[in-house]
């Protein structure tokens, strides 16, 4: 077999992976997207706080470009993913670690932890420490007489968010370990998998939006 044979039968491979993934991936993307709208009504005071597309967007559809940069959040970590892992693999693969499907779990893992890790942590460390010099005292109650929509998703949801990537994580390092060469076979088992990665960059993108909203709050902006 020629060097244009090899390349043909690796593009037909990969072909063929991208169509077994297609139809997880879209199933995952539009529960995701769903659940975000859900969240987004429900909360709609809190993204008026925000004020996303201040200037050109009118203040009745805040809420609406904040669903819009926050879906667009959720999909560019998720491709964001898919690029890391796909790099990661081939580095990998040229350091002599197998071309194997364990190598490509791994390097999926490694840049999952990146994912769920990296946007927070840059946030904190850009931001955190003069949020830390702003007061908080009253916020809750402020929240509570003038933006009651508001608080239950700045204030009661936000420690839920920030720590659901625990579980997330155990949910899609388990599908991805446990079941092995499963996932390539199983309908189902991909599905589950994708859901979790999006999932886990839904919760990124509702923690950041958390935070920025609370800064603006601050503020006074």
């Amino acid at each position: 077999m020629n060097q244009l044979e090899i390349a043909a039968d690796r593009r037909s491979e990969w072909f063929e992976e991208i169509r077994t993934w297609s139809a997880p991936t879209l199933a995952a993307a539009f529960t995701v997207t769903v659940v975000l709208m859900l969240i987004v009504a429900a909360s709609k005071p809190a993204w008026l706080l925000l004020g996303a597309g201040r200037g050109f967007v009118p203040e009745e559809y805040y809420h609406v470009w904040g669903f819009v940069l926050t879906l667009g959040t959720v999909f560019g970590q998720a491709v964001g993913w898919a690029g890391g892992s796909a790099v990661a693999f081939y580095v990998m693969a040229a350091l002599g670690f197998p071309p194997t499907w364990a190598t490509v779990r791994l390097a999926m893992s490694v840049v999952y932890v990146g994912l769920a890790v990296l946007p927070l942590w840059a946030y904190h460390v850009l931001y955190g420490s003069w949020l830390l010099g702003l007061p908080r005292a009253g916020l809750d109650e402020w929240l509570s007489a003038n933006y009651p929509g508001a608080r239950w998703f700045l204030i009661t949801s936000h420690p839920i968010v920030d720590y659901s990537f625990i579980p997330l994580a155990v949910v899609f390092l388990g599908l991805l370990w446990w079941f092995g060469e499963r996932l390539r076979q199983e309908a189902i088992l991909r599905t589950a998998l994708a859901l979790a990665l999006l999932t886990t960059s839904l919760a990124v993108a509702l923690s950041l939006a958390i935070h920025s909203i609370l800064v603006h709050v601050r503020i006074g902006t």
